[in-house]
């Protein structure tokens, strides 16, 4: 069971690492999307747990549970994948799942400003001064 966490920046090209790696590796590859939407499926309140990321101060005792019951859900169904072969996951959290697990391959995909600007300008077909923002 071969695990690759890919985590990255805001537009720094990590999900088509993810993707080129799977591909190259013969990996299924899971996205952050998707799992999300398979916690959301089984009852777990994901979009709760944003906000309180975002909106200090709303985290309760009900959250925590929460998370960590999002946490427990998050290693099983990575865990049920890889048993399937080899994984490439792409996602925020990467680096916070399966701790422990001694082989799993963590990487994190950063991007200098300049990529950043030019990878924003193409994609939402702005020019630069309003990708740069």
């Amino acid at each position: 069971m071969q695990i690759i966490c890919v985590s990255s920046g805001a537009h720094s090209g990590g999900q088509n690492l993810a993707g080129r790696l799977a591909e190259k590796l013969g990996y299924g590859c899971l996205s952050r999307d998707e799992l999300i939407e398979a916690a959301t499926r089984e009852g777990i309140r994901v979009g709760k747990l944003e906000m309180s990321m975002v909106k200090p101060g709303i985290f309760s005792e009900r959250l925590a549970l929460e998370r960590d019951i999002y946490l427990a859900f998050s290693t099983a169904y990575l865990c049920e994948k890889a048993k399937e072969g080899g994984l490439v996951y792409h996602g925020r959290t990467g680096h916070l799942l399966l701790t422990g697990v001694s082989h799993v391959l963590r990487v994190r995909v950063l991007a200098d400003e300049e990529y950043r600007i030019r990878a924003v300008m193409q994609k939402l077909g702005l020019v630069r001064q309003k990708a740069q923002k």
